[in-house]
């Protein structure tokens, strides 16, 4: 059986491309908005950086650079919402403290790792 799969780069370039595409939301039952974005998004993202995977950048639309990617990257992670994340990732994870924590830094670990790592 052959079965096709992506080397980390093209999944971490995959990863970008939700990150700066994907239109989510998570309402309760007034319509009001919980949760802005998929934190696992960015937990993975995380998990890219941090170990020194470089993405394909011919597998993101409109990025022509390192640069370029890494401008964007930092915009759109500035605006990053901590509540938004832990809404999205205590589902996945056990510990609250290490959710509350993680959710709390999410933003400035991936500020400095974007900014270190591209």
């Amino acid at each position: 059986m052959l079965i096709k799969t992506f080397d980390l780069p093209t999944l971490m370039s995959t990863k970008i491309m939700a990150i700066f595409h994907r239109k989510w939301e998570k309402t309760d039952k007034c319509g009001k908005t919980l949760v802005k974005v998929k934190g696992r998004d960015y937990f993975d993202l995380m998990w890219y950086l941090g170990k020194d995977i470089i993405p394909n950048l011919d597998c993101i639309e409109g990025i022509e650079t390192k640069e370029e990617l890494k401008e964007k990257l930092l915009a759109i992670v500035e605006k990053l919402d901590s509540g938004s994340v832990r809404l999205d990732i205590e589902q996945f994870i056990d510990n609250e403290q290490f959710v509350q924590n993680l959710s709390r830094n999410m933003r400035a670990i991936l500020l400095s790792e974007i900014e270190r790592r591209l």
